[in-house]
Formats: structure tokens, C-alpha cells, sequence
């Protein structure tokens, strides 16, 4: 005998899910919340013990580092001193970041023109030897707090200038123009300009591109 078919139970026609509102969509929220007040709050904390932990570090610029500055020039010259008994100098380059220093081979004996530069960043250490003749001086001479804007001075000469450095010798005996301290700057155009300095930081003369 055939088999009969299957005959499947009946089922009433799904009803299509009624369209929700956008009220009725909107996902509520109902644990707790923190106020905004207190999440800024937080950020502030995080934000100020990021710095400490920056400043902990030795990040930064330190100003005891940069010699162009009263501590920073102070740093160099007792560092020297540590170095080599003593702080008589033949002439000190001093860039923003980095100071070159060429001191006597022997300090005690003028005549001999032998010479050691010294790089100070912060660390004292011997650089390279040669020979020099300029007269030497005590760097301690030197009034570091008149250093700090004697560079601005260099840098209003300029248009778009590069870093400034000061150059710091002993004039000449028969120099009419005691300049002791040189604030130089320059551009990427070849364009220089300089103040010159007195001991006590009196201008001596400008010079701006010419």
C-alpha cells in the first residue's frame, strides 16, 4: 500500500514585530554613573602626576644644565674647577645647550701655550688638545647673572635666527674696546649679527648684518 503523506499541523502566520519608537530604542543605562565633575577630576590627578613623574626623572630642560644661564654657567665653572684645580680659562664657547672651554695644560706656567678643551653639558669632559695664546682669566670673574639677555639682544639683529652663542675671552691689553663678551647669531641666509659686551655687561658696540 502507498504511504500516505505527511501532513504538517497548522500555524498561524507570524505577526511582524511591532515598529519600536526611538524612546523604546534608546538603551537606559541604570547602574551607577560617575559625575563629570569627578571624571575631570581624575584627569587632572593622572595629568599632575604625569609631570611629577617627568620632573622625577630628569625631564625637562633643567637650567642647571644650560650654560647660558646664572646656575648653569655657575655649574660649569665649579665643575672645572673640580676637574683641574682650578678655573683659569683661555677663552669659553656657550651655546644654549653646551659650553667648549679651553683651559692652560699647565695653569701655573702662562708661557706654555699647550691646551685642553673641555665639553661641559651638564657633565665635564676633555674634548681635545692644541695650543692657544690668548691671555688667561678667571671664569669665576664672570657675573653670570648678565648673561641671561645679552643673547636677546644678538637675536633682535636677525631675521629667523639660529641659536645664539657667547664668546668670552680677555681683551687685548691694547685694545681701545675692552670687549669681553661676544653675543653672536646667525640665519640660514649667511645673514650674522653681534653685540659685544663689557665685563660689567655695558654694550661696547652692535654690529647687525651688514
Amino acid at each position: 500500500m502507498p504511504k500516505k503523506p505527511k501532513v504538517q499541523a497548522y500555524r498561524p502566520p507570524q505577526q511582524p514585530k511591532p515598529v519600536r519608537s526611538l524612546d523604546e530604542r534608546t538603551v537606559r543605562r541604570t547602574g551607577p554613573r560617575f559625575p563629570v565633575g569627578l571624571a575631570i577630576g581624575g584627569i587632572a590627578v593622572v595629568g599632575v602626576a604625569t609631570t611629577l613623574i617627568v620632573v622625577l626623572s630628569g625631564g625637562g630642560d633643567d637650567p642647571g644644565n644650560q650654560p647660558q644661564t646664572d646656575k648653569g654657567y655657575d655649574a660649569m665653572v665649579r665643575a672645572l674647577e673640580e676637574e683641574t684645580g682650578s678655573t683659569l680659562a683661555r677663552n669659553v664657547v656657550v651655546y644654549p645647550e653646551y659650553a667648549v672651554i679651553d683651559v692652560p695644560y699647565k695653569p701655573d706656567v702662562p708661557s706654555d701655550e699647550r691646551e685642553i678643551s673641555y665639553y661641559w653639558d651638564g657633565d665635564l669632559r676633555e674634548s681635545t688638545k692644541g695650543t692657544g695664546d690668548e691671555e688667561l682669566f678667571d671664569l669665576s670673574r664672570v657675573d653670570s647673572s648678565l648673561l641671561d639677555g645679552m643673547c636677546d639682544q644678538a637675536v633682535a639683529l636677525v631675521e629667523e635666527p639660529g641659536d645664539c652663542s657667547l664668546y668670552i675671552a680677555k681683551p687685548d691689553p691694547d685694545d681701545t674696546t675692552p670687549e669681553w663678551i661676544r653675543a653672536s647669531v646667525s640665519n640660514e641666509f649667511g645673514q650674522s649679527g653681534s653685540v659685544e659686551f663689557a665685563l660689567d655687561g655695558t654694550v661696547i658696540e652692535t654690529r647687525p648684518p651688514s
